[in-house]
This record gives structure tokens, sequence and C-alpha cells, in this order.
């Protein structure tokens, strides 16, 4: 038996957050009903990068999913939500707060359908406060997090990350919250709305208040390096490459200054202490650069600091995690299904999901085809053929009109 079987999601997400937290639920048994917009469907379906037309980061948000289209502006749409609901143990949606009640689909309402119902909001910026009606994505996450602030160099701007960071946690909180929401109803037979902001997942994890809040201190952004510890952040190498050091302690330290054949520097006072380093960072990335570009290949120096026991790593491009054998042989890449949309291949090399239990497995279905099981749901509500594709046909028009 897998994690989440026999538990029903009603899945009204879009983009990247809600729609990953669904998904992980459905790799684990959940069957999840992913509620689109006519025609259009969900927004990631326009998403780069793309193959034979269908969206890739559809595809691997989306899988295992079920597709049923609605539109939701549309009373009837609304009384097959009801229906649903009442089967239903979780719905997750990523609206901006305020949509889903003027729908009459928000938390109070479903919660009188279903009593026991855990009601998963994802948003920017959380469901109160003066601000929770403010449009916001990832960027903005990042940007009113602090996140962004402490990342870049540090006498340049601020930095976004690489990639889409809050709506990766989000999804993780999603998803674990959920899990516990659900553990929880299972002791005490009560369902609860739950609000998941990615500002405030990002402001978590980029907490630097407290050194405001205690010393008056306003923490700065520090670049490839720690603010206090040292040496411990990127060094650079030759033709562009770059190597991670992390010397949390006095003794890897002192390992560190005679793999680079300088342990003159353990005793010298501007590098005696974690204290003195960081004040000193500057001088001392200087020294640690220079003996790694005195190596023709960067792999040469990891190898050196690998056998010291010094935690460290060359950082890899996308080609060095396809074909690392780690990455491999511990399950890591898997074959994620395509959609029915893509013909010439049925599955592609993904990274699966972050987590592994000894006891389930992930189970990684199809993402669907637009509206692919309209017909299956509406059917089970009590639905005929001919009422389904007579709805279909008018949400289609409607919305190819606007």
């Amino acid at each position: 038996m897998n994690i989440f079987e026999g538990i029903r999601v009603l899945d009204f997400t879009n983009n990247l957050a809600g729609p990953y937290a669904a998904a992980m639920l459905s790799d684990y048994g959940a069957e999840v009903i992913h509620v689109e917009k006519p025609v259009l469907g969900d927004d990631n379906r326009a998403y780069l990068p793309r193959y034979e037309g269908q969206s890739m980061s559809f595809m691997d948000n989306s899988h295992g999913k079920k597709s049923l289209v609605l539109d939701l502006k549309d009373p009837e749409a609304v009384k097959i939500v009801e229906k649903l609901v009442k089967e239903t143990d979780v719905l997750i949606e990523s609206y901006r707060p305020g949509v889903m009640k003027r729908l009459g689909l928000d938390y109070e309402a479903m919660k009188k359908v279903r009593p026991d119902l855990i009601y998963c909001s994802v948003s920017a910026f959380g469901q109160t406060g003066p601000e929770a009606g403010r449009a916001g994505y990832d960027i903005i996450a990042q940007a009113v997090s602090g996140l962004m602030y402490m990342t870049g160099d540090q006498d340049g701007p601020p930095r976004k990350v690489g990639i889409t960071v809050g709506d990766n946690v989000g999804a993780l909180t999603a998803f674990g919250a959920i899990g516990a929401a659900l553990y929880y109803r299972e002791r005490t037979g009560i369902g609860q709305q739950i609000d998941v902001s990615l500002v405030k997942t990002l402001m978590w994890m980029s907490n630097k208040i407290d050194d405001l809040v205690l010393n008056g201190h306003m923490q700065h952004r520090n670049g490839n390096h720690h603010l206090t510890l040292c040496p411990y952040g990127l060094f650079s190498g030759n033709n562009g490459d770059a190597i991670v050091i992390a010397t949390i302690s006095q003794r890897l330290w002192e390992k560190l200054c005679n793999v680079i054949e300088r342990p003159d520097l353990i005793d010298d006072p501007k590098f005696v202490t974690n204290e003195m380093r960081c004040r000193n960072q500057q001088e001392l990335i200087g020294i640690i650069e220079g003996w790694i570009k005195s190596f023709g290949d960067i792999r040469e120096a990891e190898s050196k600091l690998m056998n010291a026991g010094i935690p460290c790593s060359k950082v890899y491009d996308h080609k060095d995690l396809c074909e690392n054998e780690h990455y491999r042989e511990a399950g890591w890449i898997v074959d994620m299904p395509l959609s029915d949309d893509v013909k010439s291949i049925r599955t592609k090399k993904s990274v699966g999901n972050p987590f592994q239990f000894s006891e389930c497995e992930a189970h990684y279905g199809k993402a669907p085809v637009l509206g692919q099981n309209n017909l299956e749901i509406l059917s089970s509500l009590g639905y005929s053929d001919d009422k389904a594709e007579e709805l279909e046909d008018k949400w289609d028009r409607k919305a190819r009109k606007k």
C-alpha cells in the first residue's frame, strides 16, 4: 500500500509550486484531479522548454494527474466541484487570495460540503495581512523575503537565485503540511485549512534578522563566501571551472593548510582562528585560488582535497549530473512517462522526488492531455456523455471568444 492510496485530491493550481505539491501526492498513490481552464489549461502548459510542442515543465509537475476542464465562472461547474468535494480528502489551490471566495469555492464554503476536508492554499503573501491580495511569483518572493538581498557580490547588486527556489520550497512545504494535516485528521477526524506562503518559506530559509535584532548589525551579502565561516565558499580555477571548499572546523583548516603546502598559515595571526580568517577573507581566498590554479584540471585539486578528507566538490553542470554514477546507482535519475501528446518517445530522464521511503515507492504516471478525463469524471457524477460534451463545447466556445 502506498502512502496516499485511497486519498482523492482536487487540484486548482497553476504555475509551479501548487502543481509540484499535487504531483508528489500523486506519486505516492493519491488520485489527483487537476481542474484546468478551457482551451489553455494550466498556465504551465505554455512554459518552455518544449518537445513536440508540449511543455516539459508541465510534464514535470503534472505527471500522474487526471485533467478535468471546467469554467469555474459557470454555476454548473461550481455544482460539479461541490459534488467532487463530497468525495475529496484534499483540495489544493494557488489562486490569489479572494478568488476562490468569489467563485464560491473558499474553505468555509467547501467545509460545509465536506467538514473534514483538508484545504491547502498556496500563495505568495499568504491568506491574511494587508498584502495578502498582492500578486506574486517566485521572483517576487525572492525579492521581498531577504533572500535576494543576501545573494550577490559584496560590492554588487542583489541577484536572483538561478532556479525557482521559492516555488520548489513552497511545493515541499505544502506536501509536508498536507501529510501532517491528514495525520491529524486520522487521529481527530477534524479537517483544516493550510496557508502556505512562498514569501514566508524563503524568509524562513534566509533569516538573518537575529543579528539585527540582538546586535543592531545589518548583515550584507558576501558573494560566493560565507559571512561567518572561512574558508567556506566557491573558489575559481582555470578555464571558468570552480570548486567549493567547506572547512567548518579548526581541524579541517589545519588539514587544508597542509594540502596546499602552506603549514605556516596555521599559526599565522591573520588566520589562526575562524574569526580572524573571516576578517582577512579576501587575502585567504587569493592564496587558496593561487594553489587551485596551479593545476591544469580542477579535478586534480579536488582529488587532493578529498583524499585529505576535506569536504569539497567541483561545481557540476547538467552534463555532470546526467553522467554521475552515484546519482544513477542511487536511483535519483528516473524515467518519467510523457503525455500522450508526445508521439516519438515515451519517457524522458528526470530527477525523482527529493526523498525516498523504505516501505513506499514513488510511481510516476503520465501527464494528462488537456481535458483527458472529462467524460470519466463527469459520468461518475451522474452526467451523461451527451451532457458532458455539451458543457465542454459551451465552455470551449466561451473561452475562444475572449
